[in-house]
């Protein structure tokens, strides 16, 4: 007997349990079925007789051995086989078995395929369930507190919360997803893992399905998490449970907030989701909202926080609409960096935030004053002046008295060389360095953001230029 039978029989005794009915099943071409070749009465004994002569020749296979018949290599891809699946491909493929000498190698590959089946994946590592219940407002934990094992490929799950406890089952597909179903008091559950096998999170994140207890037509989808160990519920970030699940399927993967080194990556995901919604709002105004500019104007304004995500997504520059908000988001980061340079660029005008005593501007300096103390972040600013206007007595002895180094540069001796006359940037020399500019040849009156190294450094050369022509100020 050649490989082939072997395979065969290692199919018949270890795949489909000796059960030949059920390997008849997995080798059946159905597409070759045609109730006129048989002198039967009804379709469905036709069928009957196709499957017993399609065992027939199985069995004699099993018992006297065959080679890998052309019929069979022709029928392959319609083989019920030939749609198994493991770890996302397919379990086998012609080649196994027209292959000679490989037996070791074929038989191996059914054995993984079995044990991935049949074993318990996540043992005791996984013990907690988390989910976001939309009625209660609240997150539900229930605690597993025994695995057993039952005659099927289903694992039986017993778990836990407030004291009572309910029964339920998991089960892991072919491709690796993860299946858990809750009997609780009000109904059943199901919940979804797509398990990437990624170690350096203790939970993975799900998606759980039903529907409304109080509405059963009504499906619903929330966030879940599976989780190794109990979560710290006094700073559980409930904003990472609370998303778009509440009302639409989804399948989010697995980000670890508080890794040493967050990954970015999946601000494409959510840049094309954005681009998903901007392509939403267009049509509502192209179907409903032709005449509302109140709608049409706010549709309009998401296209820029779209714009901004999938700059992000790509590292590119974005734009900056209000400044005053940009520079809260400033101190703030300066705060946590700590012993910072920070150098800026400003031309003295009356909305400059020194000058314009507003009560934001006020805050602001206010805030930016007490970084030089809290957090040493050593202050540089050069202003650039105008003909005719000075910078005021009280607010340089201010600016002086914090250690802030100051200069003022002639408009006119300047405004040719720079690209700019309104920037600031600090030089830490790696991924947190930026600069934030209004250009001055850009037609757009907003702010940009620049991470990239030789814009970064163009700006730094325009700031050595400014300082040269500049004057020191020091009373």
């Amino acid at each position: 007997m050649d490989d082939f039978g072997e395979k065969l029989r290692l199919l018949y005794s270890k795949l489909f349990d000796g059960d030949i009915d059920r390997l008849t099943e997995a080798l059946i071409d159905y597409q070759k079925f045609k109730p006129e070749r048989f002198d039967l009465e009804s379709e469905e004994e036709c069928k009957k007789q196709f499957f017993l002569n399609r065992k027939t020749v199985l069995r004699r296979w099993l018992l006297k051995g065959s080679r890998c018949t052309s019929d069979f290599q022709k029928s392959f891809s319609n083989y019920a086989l030939a749609h198994y699946r493991f770890k996302g491909r397919p379990l086998f493929v012609l080649e196994d078995f027209q292959k000679k000498g490989n037996l070791e190698a074929f038989e191996d590959k059914l054995d993984n395929y079995l044990l991935r089946r049949n074993r318990i994946e996540v043992k005791s590592d996984y013990r907690y369930l988390y989910w976001f219940c939309s009625e209660k407002k609240e997150v539900v934990c229930y605690e597993i507190l025994h695995w057993k094992r039952t005659e099927g490929a289903e694992i039986a799950l017993e778990v836990t919360y407030k004291q009572k406890h309910y029964q339920g089952s998991f089960l892991l597909s072919d491709e690796g997803n993860i299946f858990i179903t809750l009997d609780l008091s009000w109904g059943r559950s199901y919940f979804l893992f797509h398990d990437n096998n990624d170690a350096s999170t203790p939970y993975i994140v799900g998606t759980s399905m039903g529907y409304l207890p109080q509405d059963n037509k009504i499906p619903r989808a929330q966030k879940v998490l599976f989780a190794k160990e109990r979560l710290d519920e006094e700073s559980f970030d409930l904003l990472f449970i609370l998303n778009e699940t509440e009302v639409v399927a989804a399948v989010e993967n697995r980000q670890n907030l508080y890794a040493s080194e967050f990954k970015l990556s999946h601000f494409f995901k959510y840049a094309t989701r954005f681009k998903h919604y901007t392509l939403f709002f267009q049509t509502l105004i192209q179907r409903h909202y032709q005449d509302r500019f109140y709608y049409r104007l706010a549709f309009r304004e998401f296209f820029s926080i779209a714009r901004i995500f999938d700059r992000i997504a790509h590292k590119g520059t974005y734009f900056i609409y209000d400044y005053s908000r940009a520079l809260c988001e400033l101190i703030e980061t300066l705060a946590q960096i700590k012993q910072v340079p920070l150098y800026m660029v400003m031309e003295l005008h009356s909305k400059n935030i020194f000058i314009e005593l507003n009560q934001k501007n006020l805050e602001i300096k206010e805030r930016l004053l007490a970084l030089t103390q809290d957090a040493q972040v050593q202050i540089e600013i050069i202003f650039i002046q105008k003909e005719g206007r000075k910078l005021p007595k009280n607010l340089v002895q201010e600016l002086l008295s914090h250690n802030i180094k100051l200069h003022t540069v002639a408009y006119e001796e300047i405004v040719h060389e720079v690209n700019s006359i309104d920037f600031l940037f600090i030089n830490l020399g790696d991924h947190r360095d930026f600069v934030l500019a209004d250009p001055l040849r850009d037609s757009k009156e907003v702010y940009k953001l620049f991470i990239h190294e030789e814009i970064i450094d163009e700006y730094k050369s325009d700031y050595q230029k400014l300082l040269f022509k500049s004057t020191r100020v020091t009373h």
